[in-house]
């Protein structure tokens, strides 16, 4: 169920272009369904003047009318006006509907994932708690390379990077990798709150060491690096 949701979820953003597409059809559709009208109202003021020879009446025996009401040739226009709709969304390519940020390719997305997944790697070997619990705002070291502090990291605006790489050729099931993009930010919000918490200071009394948040927010990090190597597989 949660599988179909983001799906729906990703497919809303395909509403503008959709009802676009189908304010214009709608416009055809009145426009051709006017044209059977006027069409009729001709053709029936030529059947009512009477010819040499003839009563201008039909003649049962003849078969059916030539003509059939306006309103039967907009019944038979409907559905191959929704047909054309339908087939026109359902064939919309996923850049219509979560296109990448301006200036960004699936190929430079595809970069700076590999440089985010290294900058956790170096994190990792060279975590020092001791020395930035030891330091006012040492957690902010931690930040700076998640990318939440500052631009400078490639895991800045990471979310940016997925939405481009998710609907490039790099990638085959999209929703599995949104639903692993998801669990990646998840974990890396905690890993940013717990070590912004390692600098804030709560007044007097007994306080929880920055060290402590410091160690859970490395155990979230952990989870990035986890969670970064099942999407590195996902990437082609």
């Amino acid at each position: 169920l949660f599988r179909y949701h983001i799906f729906f979820t990703m497919m809303a953003s395909r509403a503008t272009g959709f009802f676009a597409l189908l304010h214009v059809s709608i416009i055809l559709l009145i426009f051709r369904s006017n044209e059977v009208i006027a069409w009729q109202h001709s053709i029936s003021r030529v059947a009512k003047t009477p010819m040499i020879g003839t009563t201008g009446h039909h003649n049962p025996s003849d078969g059916p009318a030539i003509l059939s009401s306006p309103r039967r040739e907009l019944l038979l226009l409907i559905p191959k006006i929704a047909a054309t709709v339908t087939t026109a969304a359902v064939v919309l390519p996923n850049q219509a509907f979560a296109a990448a940020p301006p200036g960004m390719t699936a190929d430079s997305a595809r970069n700076q994932w590999k440089n985010a997944a290294t900058v956790l790697d170096d994190l990792l070997q060279n975590w020092s708690t001791e020395k930035w619990a030891a330091e006012v705002g040492g957690g902010d070291n931690i930040r700076t390379k998640l990318g939440t502090q500052g631009t400078t990291s490639p895991l800045f605006q990471i979310e940016k990077v997925f939405k481009a790489l998710r609907d490039s050729e790099y990638v085959d099931d999209f929703i599995e990798f949104q639903e692993t993009a998801d669990d990646f930010m998840d974990a890396l919000f905690q890993a940013d709150s717990l070590a912004n918490s390692s600098n804030n200071k709560t007044g007097s009394g007994s306080q929880t060491p920055p060290a402590v948040f410091i160690e859970q927010s490395k155990a979230e990090v952990v989870k990035l690096q986890s969670i970064a190597k099942k999407m590195n597989a996902m990437v082609n």
